[in-house]
């Protein structure tokens, strides 16, 4: 299943593809080269399959997340947002490989990401 797939899921398997589309920018831009560079996602890809899955998950319940869980979600989703406001803030140069692996803006959603997952790993409040 990939980023991609906008089929319906039982709560369980939303909240897993949650995770690994967090998990996913959490890694974006590393500096390990990626065992299958052709099967590489965008960096625009990687910022879509997270809004589609966190909105998923919320679609399906907001019993499915803590509080913290839930800030942890929202302060990513909103650098995100910010990054893709057509050229309000930043360019499309932001939106390339290089910028995933160089950009400061990157490096924040990477540790927004961490901490997404942080508070995934917890249990509810």
């Amino acid at each position: 299943m990939s980023l991609m797939d906008d089929e319906r899921l039982d709560p369980g398997e939303s909240l897993r593809l949650l995770k690994w589309s967090v998990q996913a920018l959490a890694d974006a831009g590393s500096s390990q080269a990626p065992l299958f560079p052709d099967q590489a996602i965008a960096p625009e890809e990687l910022a879509s399959g997270f809004d589609r899955r966190l909105a998923g998950v919320r679609s399906e319940g907001a019993d499915q997340l803590s509080a913290s869980q839930s800030s942890s979600l929202d302060a990513l989703a909103g650098k995100l947002a910010t990054m893709s406001r057509d050229g309000a803030e930043f360019d499309a140069e932001l939106w390339t490989d290089g910028a995933l692996r160089t950009s400061e803006h990157w490096t924040e959603v990477r540790r927004l990401a961490e901490a997404a997952l942080a508070a995934l790993a917890t249990p509810d409040d």
